[in-house]
C-alpha cells in the first residue's frame, strides 16, 4: 500500500515495504550459484552491457532488478531519461531496485524513484581499505537513513540540493528542466515549509507551478487600478511582518500591492497565505545572482504588460535596481531604498480610495480564480467573520469557506457543484454515498490537476456526492488499490 509520495519518492507498505537498504550476504546472496534478493531467486540470463542492451530484470510482478546503474550513471542525462522511461512503461507504482550505487548518491536516486538500494559498494570498499570489519556499510546506513528522515520531514528536496556532489546536482537538474509535468503532479499543494536553500531551487516543481499558475490563473482584482511594488520581508505572510506593517502606514491610496521576492518571483498581496508565498524561506544578503535576476526580469516584464494600471508606484531596495529600465519603460513611479515620506506623498497624489470590505472580497475573487482555475460569480457574495477567520456566501449558502493554515479556500455543497459542472478537480467514486474517508478501490476516475492536499468534488454519474481534501494525486487515485484518497469533509444528503 501507497502510504507517502514526495516527488518520485515513496513508501510502500506490504511483502515488500519501502524505501529498503539491503544488507550484502544476508539480503542480498549468493547461494549455489543462485543470486536472491530478500529470499526471492533472480532470474538468470545474460547481462549485456547498456551500450549493447539494457534489460530489467523481473523479480515478482511490480518488483524490477534495474542493472548496470553504475555503468548508465557515467552519463547523468541519459540516466534520468532511461529511468522515466521504464517508469512509464511499468508505472509510478512499481518498485525499482538500484544496486550498487555509490552511497553520496543514493538520496538524488531515492528523490528520482528508485526504492531499493544495497550497502555493497560500501562493503567493498571498506574491505580493500583495511579488510573485513563490523562496521562496513555504515556509511551507507548513516545516509539511507538521513534520506529517509528527510523524506518524512518533507525535507527530501532541500536535502538533495544540499549534496555537494556533481554527479548528483547533475541528476536533478535534467529531471528539473526536462521532467517537469512527470514530478510536478506528485509535489503536494501545501507543505509546512520550502527552504530555497540553493539557486537550483528556482526550478523546484512547486516554485515552477507557482509561476505556471500566476501565467495561467491569475487575473488581478477588479479594484486593482493602481500599482504597488514592494520587497518582500523574513515573516511569512508579509501582512503580518513588522517592516510591511510599518510601510503599510504610509500608503495614502489604494493600491494593489504585489510582492517581488525570489524563488517565486510575484506574489500578489490576495495570493500571500499560499503554499508556497507564505511558507518559503531563503538567505537573504542583498546580492541577487543571475539566475534570480533573469527570473524577476521575465516574470515583471510578462506581468506589466499583461494587467493594465492606471499608475505604477515602485518602492523596491537599491539592490532591485536591475528593474530599472523595465520600470521606466512603462512610466513607474521609481523610489528606491526606504524613503517613506515620498511613498507617501506619491500614493497620497493618486487619490483613489476603495473600502475594505470591496477589497476583501475582490481578492477572494481572485484567490478562488488561482486556486481553481475557474472564475466563480462573486457579484452577489457576501463576507462574514473577520479575516482570515470568513466564510464567503452567496445568497443564503456558503461558497466557500476558509483554512487560515492552507491560505486555501475550501469547498461547500455549492462551490463542489460548480467544480463539477466545470469539470475539474472532481474525483469520480463508485456508486454509494461516503459515510467516511474515500479509499482508492473507490475511485473510478479523477480530473488530471488533482495533487494531494487540493480541494476536491466527489461525484457518481454527474451527481454530487461529498466533498473534502485530496490525499493522494489523480495518478495514484487511478491506478492504486489500496490507501485514503479523500478526506471528507461534507456529504450531500
Amino acid at each position: 500500500m501507497l502510504t507517502k509520495r514526495f516527488s518520485l519518492a515513496k513508501e510502500v507498505r506490504g511483502d515488500i515495504d519501502t524505501p529498503m537498504l539491503l544488507r550484502c550476504g544476508t539480503d542480498v546472496s549468493w547461494e549455489d550459484g543462485t543470486i536472491r534478493i530478500l529470499g526471492r531467486e533472480v532470474k538468470r540470463g545474460v547481462l549485456y552491457p547498456p551500450s549493447v542492451r539494457q534489460e530489467e530484470i523481473e523479480i515478482e510482478e511490480g518488483f524490477y532488478l534495474i542493472p548496470n546503474v553504475p555503468s548508465l550513471l557515467r552519463d547523468a542525462g541519459e540516466f534520468v531519461r532511461y529511468t522515466m522511461r521504464i517508469r512509464e512503461k511499468y508505472g509510478y507504482g512499481a518498485i525499482f531496485y538500484a544496486p550498487g550505487v555509490p552511497e553520496n548518491l543514493i538520496p538524488v536516486l531515492f528523490y528520482l524513484g528508485y526504492d531499493i538500494f544495497d550497502d555493497c559498494l560500501s562493503k567493498m570498499q571498506c574491505h580493500e581499505l583495511w579488510g573485513p570489519s563490523e562496521n562496513c556499510g555504515y556509511s551507507a546506513g548513516r545516509i539511507f537513513e538521513m534520506t529517509v528522515r528527510a523524506f518524512h520531514e518533507d525535507r527530501l528536496r532541500e536535502f538533495v540540493e544540499g549534496i555537494p556532489d556533481n554527479k548528483s546536482q547533475e541528476i536533478l537538474r535534467h529531471l528539473d528542466f526536462e521532467y517537469y509535468d512527470a514530478v510536478e503532479q506528485f509535489y503536494p499543494v501545501h507543505m509546512d515549509s520550502l527552504n530555497a536553500v540553493t539557486v537550483q531551487s528556482l526550478y523546484r516543481p512547486d516554485v515552477q507551478r507557482w509561476i505556471r499558475r500566476l501565467k495561467e490563473r491569475y487575473r488581478k482584482p477588479k479594484f486593482a487600478r493602481y500599482l504597488l511594488l514592494m520587497p518582500c520581508s523574513a515573516r511569512k505572510p508579509y501582512s503580518e511582518s513588522k517592516s510591511h506593517k510599518f510601510m503599510r502606514r504610509f500608503i495614502k491610496a489604494t493600491m494593489h500591492e504585489v510582492i517581488l521576492t525570489s524563488p517565486l518571483g510575484i506574489v500578489p498581496r490576495e495570493l500571500e497565505r499560499f503554499y508556497p508565498a507564505a511558507n518559503y524561506d531563503v538567505p537573504v544578503v542583498g546580492r541577487w545572482y543571475g539566475d534570480e535576476k533573469e527570473m524577476l526580469r521575465s516574470l515583471l516584464s510578462w506581468y506589466l504588460e499583461k494587467f493594465e494600471y492606471e499608475g505604477i508606484v515602485s518602492f523596491l531596495p537599491e539592490s532591485m535596481r536591475f528593474l530599472e529600465d523595465i520600470l521606466e519603460s512603462h512610466d513607474a513611479r521609481m523610489i528606491w531604498g526606504r524613503d517613506y515620506q515620498t511613498l507617501a506623498d506619491e500614493t497620497r497624489k493618486i487619490n483613489y480610495r476603495v473600502g475594505n470590505y470591496e477589497v476583501l472580497r475582490d481578492s477572494l475573487h481572485s484567490l478562488a480564480r488561482f486556486q481553481f482555475g475557474v472564475d466563480f460569480d462573486f457579484s452577489s457574495t457576501r463576507i462574514r467573520g473577520r479575516f482570515p477567520k470568513v466564510d464567503i456566501l452567496a445568497g443564503d449558502a456558503r461558497l466557500f469557506g476558509f483554512d487560515v493554515h492552507r491560505g486555501m479556500l475550501t469547498l461547500t455543497r455549492r462551490s463542489s457543484n460548480i467544480l463539477l459542472e466545470e469539470g475539474v478537480y472532481t474525483v469520480e467514486i463508485e456508486d454509494f454515498v461516503p459515510e467516511g474517508d474515500v479509499f482508492s478501490v473507490g475511485v473510478v476516475d479523477a480530473t488530471p490537476e488533482i495533487r494531494v492536499g487540493d480541494e476536491v468534488a466527489v461525484a457518481h454519474d454527474g451527481e454530487l456526492r461529498a466533498w473534502g481534501t485530496a490525499r493522494m494525486s489523480a495518478y495514484d487515485m487511478r491506478t492504486q488499490t489500496r490507501g485514503k484518497a479523500i478526506k471528507i469533509r461534507g456529504r450531500n444528503q
